[in-house]
């Protein structure tokens, strides 16, 4: 999280996880579902995608949510 995000600008977060089995990973922006994989993208961003974005990871032994990180468009 560094640098200024302006309109039209391409934006990825990357989640890793270190798990055995491997976890399965989706990505929350505030409490909604947004999508899945260890890479999100986001192309074009505009000031809708302002907000909290976190990940989660999850395998048969548990879950947990990354810390989340502010966009601000």
């Amino acid at each position: 999280p560094s640098g200024e995000i302006k309109e039209g600008d391409s934006v990825t977060l990357i989640c890793s996880s270190d798990s055995n089995p491997p976890a399965e990973i989706s990505w929350f922006k505030g409490g909604t579902f947004v999508g899945s994989g260890r890479i999100y993208s986001i192309s074009k961003i505009s000031s809708d995608h302002s907000g909290e974005y976190k990940c989660k990871s999850i395998n048969k032994h548990g879950e947990k949510y990354s810390v989340a990180v502010a966009l601000n468009v």
